[in-house]
């Protein structure tokens, strides 16, 4: 994941003083929460075999909520999951610099990686059927 500025945070990263630090646990709560929240069995069917990638960009508005949310991968399901996970992540926190002003929106990439192994089901040539009969 990467991260241009630091104008937000959560209720578990407020108390570090240190932007890097906070930043790291800005990103690691994002990707923990869609780790836990990506329904990859309701998408599994339009999944391919193998490694799958959802490739997203966000912005993090003025307010604290994730917007514009743009994804790409290879089926559709999979990014209208990635968009509905990001959308519903609970708006973060403001922090004001030290003019006490918010800076722009900020802007996040997020790689959503994840496998799927799907069974084979092999047919003897001589028994074409899939049914009884």
């Amino acid at each position: 994941m990467s991260f241009s500025q630091s104008s937000f945070t959560t209720k578990k990263c407020k108390n570090s003083t240190n932007e890097r630090v906070r930043k790291n646990c800005v990103i690691k709560e994002i990707q923990k929460y869609v780790n836990n929240n990506y329904d990859i069995t309701a998408i599994s069917s339009d999944a391919k075999p193998g490694a799958n990638r959802i490739y997203t960009r966000f912005k993090i508005d003025t307010t604290g909520e994730i917007t514009d949310i743009q994804a790409k991968a290879s089926s559709f399901p999979l990014e209208i999951e990635a968009i509905r996970v990001l959308a519903s992540f609970p708006d973060l926190i403001p922090i004001a610099n030290t003019d006490n002003t918010l800076e722009s929106e900020d802007i996040y990439t997020l790689l959503i990686t994840f496998e799927v192994n799907k069974t084979q089901i092999e047919i003897n040539p001589t028994e074409k059927q899939l049914t009884g009969n």
